[in-house]
């Protein structure tokens, strides 16, 4: 009474100023542009027609039209604002339909709109006049037609009766205002509410749908809203029940068409396309519910069908499945506290009050706060089965309801994907890429076809990576119907086996006391995905370069380049790729990766060690000298602010830069006080001897020489009196006492003094260099040479050190019994000398190779040895037998079928004479 009171007052009072020129132009267009939109007859200088035509919000625009300029305005402004607040538009849509709900607070605001002093004011007194009449009961209807017929509203074919009205629809505000947000938006022309099954999609559009189509604000937007429903199973607690259902693209169109011909009854349309034709300027706008039943076997056919719409028309769809092109409006289970408030009403609504409130929140939570699964679970119990009863079956009969079909549909990726994250829980498509070993795009084409229904759930970390999850349906559906048990083992293992490798890995850091400045260094928080790939590439970069396995290196390689993809900032995965580069060669690359990691992370200096390693292999000095000596300077070649094997790296790297770059003065400068250094004495006296000795490689003065090899010698006494012979300095005394190539010739350039000094320390400690050095023996023939070489100078003064050195004897020459060679070549026997001797197993191999006067090559085996193994040990390299072959080959090693010893007597003819 009082807002059908209210309505008629306002267009009373247009018509009662009759003032068609104080009706501004905007206000006329609105209305009249609609009715002639439909189809009317206009009369804009008609105020009777003009009244009739407007809605609520536009009668009060008309009103205040009516009385501006007059004191009357403000008053007008202020009720129309007053209703606004009071949600009066609310209060005349509950009016007309009876199906809603009508809260007691509509009575209570009807009832302030009309008390308010305003009324009487804008001499509204037939307002007032029912609001008394309605406080003493003596009420009168309007009419009907007014009752049944809202001016705004807009023409649809939505259902009279929604499932959710006997409860309500409880905690969809946000996602309300999210549809009502996208819907407005013009460009949105397809629009998809997506959730998991039982969540309340439907509920949701249908009560959305209906509010639109009674708000005066949608009029405009929208001409007509068509339903139709694909959903062909109903969940009840008798189970699942088959329903009569719209299903394909052809029985969508001809329940459009229907629809349309019942909203447009003054139009005829043979077909949906002829509707679509006739149509075409109207804003239509289509809802279809359960679109995944059609989305899983003919997605293209759906989008076909959706762009041969006229360009008004809109779609708007529910669906477990997203939609390519469409924009859209994620649907999540209840909070809470919505799902607990939905168990009582359902219960009260059942007509039932004892209650326990530990009840409605188990059921709630058992139900993971879906709104199906609440009610499914409430149906059971008032059927007689026990609330524990209830959650269990309603919890199998929701998950197989909702997703069963769903998941059949999937390929056999997407299905291991599932069981992955259901092993696994919240997982990064870089930990999926681990543990199935599968590609980069597997993973992308798999997750793309999931992320299109509600079985998995996406979110971002910190990072900004996307992280995927089961939906809580699907995970209790898994755990009771498993889709790919062997999967799933072998998922369950492969994560045992990864933290098994990541404890060793962890062991074996602390008892070799790996730390942040070692290349093959994993920190322990970083995932465990990349970890245990790390440590994979470890196993085969920390085995001997031809024991490792290119094929194996590059599908490591591979595997980075797909973690990287999804952590392309992550500085250590980085660096580590870089390392397989390296292994590869692929110089270019390595350097770039490289950059890539310090520019995350510019002050790590194992990053930045490396990236000097790859100028110094390039023997790029100048570029590698600046970062060794940045590195120097911040102490990191000092064990204590890094590690022994860092620093003792770094402190090397730094002089070999040097002494490439022939910076020698640099370095004996920066070697002075070497002896006192309490790291790297040797490391430094080694390399203080090397800058003097290379200093005079290019001098062609014999004093300099000598200078320089004097301090050589100096420096060298001094490492191997103090220390037990280490291993640089061994090596590098090695090398470089043996590049006097001028020693024992017949007239040495050196004085003799400095030539005791010489050939003295190589008596005191040469037996001790070559017994640290593995590729060195004391009876090679490059050592034998050189030490005869030494033994042979004379000294004026005193004799020679070398004489009288217990370890050394210089060997007796062969000399060979002529006339026993001359009887052996007349017997057809060849002379050959013995240049190879290889190692056996035991010491002895069992064959050797030797050459004679011509180059030409022979096999020598054992079993052709006229003594056998009695004297095969005794010959030695160098020594000269006589052989027989069968025939001379020029490719390869001739093999000889008899080998004899040559006689030898201490007054034979010289072997020159042979």
């Amino acid at each position: 009474m009082i807002i059908y009171s209210l309505e008629t007052a306002l267009g009373d009072y247009v018509l009662n100023a009759d003032d068609i020129d104080s009706l501004t132009s905007q206000n006329i267009d609105s209305i009249a542009t609609r009715e002639l939109a439909k189809g009317r007859n206009v009369d804009r200088n008609n105020i009777n027609f003009l009244v009739e035509s407007s809605y609520l919000d536009e009668i009060f625009n008309l009103a205040i039209d009516s009385v501006r300029g007059t004191s009357y305005e403000s008053k007008m402004l202020t009720l129309k604002n007053f209703c606004m607040f009071m949600n009066i538009f609310d209060i005349r849509n509950s009016i007309s339909h009876p199906n809603r709900a009508f809260p007691d607070a509509y009575w209570f605001r009807a009832a302030a709109i009309a008390s308010d002093p305003l009324i009487l004011q804008l001499g509204l007194g037939d307002v007032r006049q029912a609001l008394n009449a309605a406080i003493s009961e003596n009420l009168t209807s309007p009419p009907e037609e007014w009752l049944n017929n809202v001016s705004w509203a807009i023409p649809n074919t939505l259902p009279l009766t929604f499932d959710h009205e006997i409860t309500g629809l409880f905690g969809r505000d946000k996602e309300t205002r999210d549809l009502e947000t996208t819907l407005s938006k013009a460009r949105n022309n397809l629009i998809a509410l997506v959730a998991p099954g039982g969540v309340g999609k439907t509920a949701l559009i249908l009560q959305f749908l209906k509010d639109i189509s009674l708000s005066p604000e949608w009029n405009s937007k929208v001409d007509a809203i068509v339903f139709c429903t694909l959903k062909n199973e109903r969940l009840t607690a008798d189970g699942i029940e088959v329903i009569e259902a719209i299903n394909g693209i052809d029985q969508i169109k001809n329940s459009i068409r229907e629809d349309l011909s019942s909203l447009y009854s003054d139009r005829q349309f043979i077909d949906f396309e002829s509707a679509c034709e006739i149509l075409a300027s109207e804003k239509i706008l289509i809802c279809i519910d359960n679109l995944e039943t059609l989305l899983i076997h003919s997605q293209r056919e759906f989008i076909e069908f959706n762009e041969c719409l006229p360009l008004l028309w809109r779609v708007i769809v529910t669906s477990r499945i997203s939609i390519d092109s469409a924009t859209t409006v994620p649907l999540s289970t209840l909070i809470k506290r919505h799902a607990v408030n939905l168990s009582r009403s359902y219960f009260k609504r059942r007509g039932i009050s004892d209650f326990r409130q530990e009840d409605l929140e188990l059921i709630a939570t058992k139900a993971n706060n879906n709104p199906l699964a609440i009610r499914l679970t409430i149906d059971l119990y008032l059927k007689g089965v026990d609330i524990s009863g209830s959650i269990n079956r309603s919890q199998k009969d929701i998950a197989s309801f909702s997703y069963t079909n769903l998941i059949e549909s999937l390929s056999n990726d997407s299905i291991a994907i599932l069981e992955a994250i259901y092993v696994i829980g919240e997982s990064s498509k870089s930990e999926l890429i681990d543990l199935l070993e599968f590609s980069n795009e597997q993973i992308s084409e798999s997750l793309n076809e999931l992320s299109k229904t509600s079985l998995i759930v996406r979110s971002t970390n910190e990072t900004g990576n996307d992280l995927y999850n089961l939906s809580d349906s699907i995970r209790d559906l898994l755990l009771i119907n498993p889709r790919n048990i062997s999967i799933r083992n072998e998922i369950s293992q492969s994560i045992k086996d990864r933290k098994v490798k990541i404890q060793e890995q962890l062991t074996r850091n602390h008892l070799l006391g790996i730390n942040e400045f070692d290349s093959d260094f994993i920190s322990q928080d970083i995932a465990e995905s990349i970890r245990s790939l790390i440590i994979d590439l470890n196993k085969v970069l920390n085995r001997p370069h031809n024991k490792r396995s290119q094929t194996e290196l590059v599908r490591l390689k591979n595997r980075f380049s797909e973690l990287i993809a999804y952590n392309s900032t992550n500085h250590e995965l980085l660096f580590h790729f870089s390392r397989i580069l390296q292994a590869l060669q692929d110089e270019g690359n390595t350097h770039k990766i490289l950059e890539k990691a310090i520019s995350f992370d510019p002050a790590n200096p194992r990053y930045l060690m490396a990236k000097a390693l790859n100028y110094f292999h390039k023997k790029d000095y100048p570029s590698a000298l600046p970062i060794f000596d940045s590195l120097i300077q911040y102490g990191f070649n000092r064990p204590g602010k890094s590690s022994k094997k860092f620093a003792a790296s770094l402190t090397k790297l730094h002089f070999l830069c040097l002494l490439f770059l022939g910076e020698y003065n640099k370095i004996i400068n920066e070697t002075n006080q070497w002896t006192t250094d309490t790291d790297w004495s040797v490391i430094m006296g080694t390399y203080r001897a090397s800058a003097f000795k290379r200093s005079v490689e290019l001098s062609k003065q014999p004093e300099d020489i000598q200078n320089a090899y004097n301090e050589v010698i100096t420096i060298f006494n001094e490492i191997f009196k103090n220390q037990n012979y280490p291993l640089i300095a061994c090596t590098e005394a090695n090398k470089m006492l043996k590049d006097l190539i001028y020693i024992g010739s017949d007239r040495p350039p050196y004085s003799e003094s400095f030539l005791y000094q010489y050939v003295k320390f190589i008596a005191d400690h040469f037996f001790d260099i070559i017994l640290n050095l593995r590729d060195q023996s004391i009876d090679s023939s490059e050592n034998k040479l050189f030490l005869q070489k030494l033994y042979s100078i004379k000294f004026k003064a005193s004799t020679n050190p070398l004489r009288m050195s217990r370890w050394y004897t210089p060997d007796k020459e062969e000399v060979y019994d002529l006339e026993h060679i001359q009887e052996l070549k007349a017997d057809g026997y060849t002379i050959v000398k013995v240049y190879n001797l290889p190692e056996g197993n035991f010491g002895m191999s069992s064959y050797m190779f030797a050459r004679d006067l011509s180059n030409n090559q022979f096999y020598l085996n054992v079993h052709q040895f006229e003594h056998g193994w009695s004297k095969w040990g005794n010959i030695k390299l160098g020594d000269k037998v006589a052989i027989k072959y069968a025939e001379l080959k020029k490719t390869s090693s001739t093999p000889a079928i008899d080998i004899r010893l040559i006689d030898t007597f201490e007054n034979a003819v010289p072997e020159r004479l042979i």
